[in-house]
């Protein structure tokens, strides 16, 4: 565990990780030889790929400072990456890309095309997302595309192995913690050499809420990087999580979990990854940082969007609006999930996230703990 597999070895790298995983559920065995097939037949592909491009990948340098979308999972910040991408001057990583993370260079457009086709013929719909039908063309995260190649360095594997994410991750110690994310660097970087190549040198806007964790890591490599920090109603935060673990991620799970362990997984992540944002954040110049509510951004989009190109002083503001517009008339059609709300759900969160509600509180006016009961 001390050592860790080169960036190129997803099949080597999901047997090292299953060889320390416990608690296998057998009802999920074919999830394994459905993944580890996939993965023989697209290291072939990830190899030709390789031989064509990673020299031009490899080359490229970004040289525009990205803009990176911080937050908890469900709390908006896949709308707010949907809404920023649609600026003709930023470049992402798609939805396309994390479905043939090692193939979409080589087979380009028409596989797309053809993938697309056949997702709207059949209306493939994404339980991640209430079961919409994918945009293969829309920004995703970056964590996706590494989980989706057998990457070794992605905080996703805790949605695969839940019940011992930390003895695979082995950073409990400073000195592990310090060799995993040097060699997580090593792979993030190029991650989005590959965007920024594929994107012809676009400024990036890039979104994974594990990098609300990751501030100073990413600074190391982009000191002058932008930072768009958006918040949720913790309670709606809590609800969307667990319904995101009930209704998608369970389905990929390699270990059985109860709603009670995702309970107290939602209940412990939560503060975890806030903590450390709020640890953290201060070494972001102020120039570089702006914080947003999720609420505010429903209500009044325009006029956010505004306000973070303002603060970051991005540009081309104006240009963008009209897709903007169009953008914000396509999600329309998104339906969020209803929750039946409970009084003792709400104590529990309270109880459990005071300190955090306090802080959205300052964001917020509204007093949020009595919004439905």
């Amino acid at each position: 565990m001390k050592k860790y597999l080169p960036v190129d070895a997803p099949v080597i790298e999901f047997i090292r990780r299953l060889s320390f995983c416990k608690k296998i559920s057998i009802a999920r065995v074919f999830l394994v030889v459905i993944y580890f097939i996939k993965l023989i037949i697209v290291t072939p592909v990830g190899f030709i790929q390789s031989v064509f491009y990673s020299r031009r990948i490899n080359k490229t340098i970004i040289s525009k400072h990205p803009v990176f979308i911080l937050g908890h999972y469900r709390s908006g910040t896949t709308y707010l990456h949907k809404l920023m991408s649609a600026g003709a001057q930023f470049g992402f990583i798609s939805t396309y890309d994390i479905v043939c993370p090692n193939s979409s260079l080589v087979c380009g457009k028409w596989l797309q095309k053809i993938l697309q086709t056949i997702i709207n013929f059949f209306k493939i719909k994404s339980s991640l997302f209430n079961n919409t039908i994918p945009n293969l063309s829309e920004p995703a995260e970056e964590e996706r595309f590494l989980i989706n190649r057998g990457s070794a360095f992605t905080d996703y594997w805790r949605f695969v192995f839940p019940l011992n994410w930390y003895d695979l991750k082995t950073c409990s110690q400073l000195s592990q913690q310090i060799r995993y994310y040097k060699k997580w660097k090593k792979e993030y970087i190029r991650v989005l050499k590959l965007a920024s190549f594929k994107n012809k040198g676009k400024q990036l806007v890039l979104k994974s809420p594990p990098n609300t964790e990751r501030i100073k890591y990413l600074l190391e490599m982009f000191p002058d990087a932008k930072f768009v920090y958006i918040s949720r109603n913790p309670c709606h935060v809590f609800y969307s999580t667990c319904n995101m673990w009930k209704k998608a991620i369970k389905k990929f799970c390699l270990q059985k979990i109860s709603d009670e362990q995702i309970e107290e997984i939602v209940f412990t992540e939560y503060t975890r990854l806030l903590d450390e944002y709020e640890k953290y954040k201060q070494l972001i110049p102020q120039e570089n940082l702006v914080e947003i509510l999720y609420e505010e951004l429903e209500a009044d989009a325009l006029n956010v969007l505004h306000h973070i190109y303002s603060e970051l002083s991005l540009p081309g503001f104006e240009q963008a609006e009209k897709n903007f517009v169009k953008k914000l008339q396509e999600e329309k059609r998104y339906q969020k999930f209803e929750y039946k709300y409970s009084k003792e759900v709400f104590d529990k969160i309270e109880t459990r996230w005071s300190k955090h509600i306090d802080l959205w509180n300052k964001k917020n006016s509204e007093i949020f703990i009595n919004e439905y009961v």
